[in-house]
């Protein structure tokens, strides 16, 4: 005998995520402090206040990957042949292309 109950699937992540954009710009300016045992050297601090200021802006979530270089948003095309220093700012990275 066939069941022919209907499957009803959970979602993968019951619980949405929670971002805290302040709490990570904060993060992202300790890296600026070389008190700091995460301070990140002088050439990327282009990229890290760049990265600040497009969280403040609104226009980074958190969730999208982004690559910054010289202070500014970057393909990935641009990032992998790199001559200066980058930045890839995620927090949440998903393996659903895998």
């Amino acid at each position: 005998m066939v069941n022919t109950t209907p499957i009803t699937f959970l979602s993968a992540c019951p619980i949405p995520l929670v971002f805290d954009v302040q709490e990570r710009i904060k993060e992202l300016r300790s890296y600026l402090d070389p008190n700091n045992p995460l301070y990140q050297p002088e050439p990327q601090h282009i990229n890290i206040k760049a990265a600040i200021a497009l969280y403040e802006d609104g226009k980074l979530d958190g969730i999208q990957q982004v690559y910054i270089m010289d202070g500014k948003i970057i393909p990935w095309e641009v990032m992998i042949n790199r001559t200066t220093w980058a930045w890839t700012e995620v927090v949440f990275q998903f393996l659903s292309k895998f």
